[in-house]
């Protein structure tokens, strides 16, 4: 009983030290609210299931998805999987993801991963505004490698080290970024930490901005059972303003899936209930689990998105 105590106490500390980096994180974003980030990108988040609950799964993901979310999460991994996201913005713009995960023994999991946001055909044009020939080259891109540990079977811990690009025609910008997470799984609930996209500057040329560092904290629930969890989270952005993240996924069987989530933007007022609205819903093959998520008025670009994605497991 003494030894439990003991490691009970040492997780304890752990997960309230990741707290703490969090309040802190958000003491210092308060402080100076008017900072710029560049890549912005890295904060869209990465498949259909957790867009379809308002992007509150911090707590919950624990597949390939979890190289994004949360990467303490990968130790949830049974044997290997394999995601694929897409979906379009308005201008031919598209974002595309890709993940892969496998479990390494019985305390490790580790994923690589390539996000890719291409900004369609741009028209070349001089300084007096004549068509040239030929288009612009817009894109961003980053890719990361995540490890999880387990500590125990119910505490888990992860790291990300990625590397960011973004390209406008010939110049080029690229930065080394990290991300490091916590989580806690008990019976009933699991909360989770994350803090992210903290690293070095994004350089073009002379010009040097910082990449879109957050921190989140989330907390999930299985009220009733293992059919139905809802979740909550709060995530700041260490340049930028405070949203809370809510979402609930009610399964059938473990095969048909339906979800919907709400964001709260705590400084925008005058946005509306329906706009901060999602709603999603997934259905699993034997291996293989499709989802789709719809967001009325996604956070990023005010415009209504359809998003997919689709997940493969494989191994024993």
């Amino acid at each position: 009983m003494v030894k439990w105590n003991s490691k009970r106490k040492k997780y304890l500390h752990l997960i309230l030290m990741f707290s703490l980096m969090i309040m802190i994180s958000s003491s210092i974003s308060a402080q100076s609210q008017a900072g710029r980030t560049t890549a912005d990108f890295l904060l869209i988040g990465i498949g259909a299931k957790s867009a379809g609950m308002g992007g509150a799964y911090t707590a919950i993901s624990g597949g390939a998805d979890a190289a994004y979310w949360n990467p303490a999460g990968l130790t949830s991994v049974e044997a290997g999987e394999v995601l694929f996201g897409h979906f379009n913005w308005y201008q031919d713009i598209s974002l595309e993801h890709g993940s892969f995960a496998k479990k390494l023994n019985e305390s490790m999991a580790m994923a690589v991963s390539i996000t890719y946001l291409n900004y369609g055909t741009i028209k070349r044009y001089g300084l007096n505004g004549e068509p040239i020939a030929g288009d612009i080259s817009v894109y961003d891109w980053s890719g990361a490698l995540s490890l999880g540990y387990a500590l125990s079977d119910n505490l888990s811990v992860g790291f990300t080290s990625k590397y960011v690009n973004q390209t406008i025609d010939d110049l080029s910008g690229s930065a080394f970024a990290a991300d490091i997470g916590f989580k806690y799984i008990a019976q009933k609930f699991a909360i989770a930490g994350y803090m992210g996209n903290f690293g070095s500057k994004m350089k073009f040329n002379e010009i040097e901005e910082n990449l879109p560092a957050t921190a989140r904290l989330g907390v999930s629930f299985y009220p009733f059972s293992q059919s139905f969890v809802t979740a909550i989270e709060a995530e700041k952005k260490v340049e930028g303003n405070i949203v809370i993240r809510q979402g609930v996924e009610y399964n059938f069987n473990e095969q048909y899936f339906l979800r919907t989530g709400y964001n709260h933007f705590v400084d925008e007022f005058d946005r509306g209930f329906i706009s901060s609205l999602s709603f999603g819903a997934g259905v699993e093959f034997n291996s293989a689990t499709l989802d789709y998520a719809f967001t009325t008025s996604d956070s990023y670009t005010n415009e209504s998105l359809h998003r997919f994605s689709l997940m493969f497991k494989f191994g024993d």
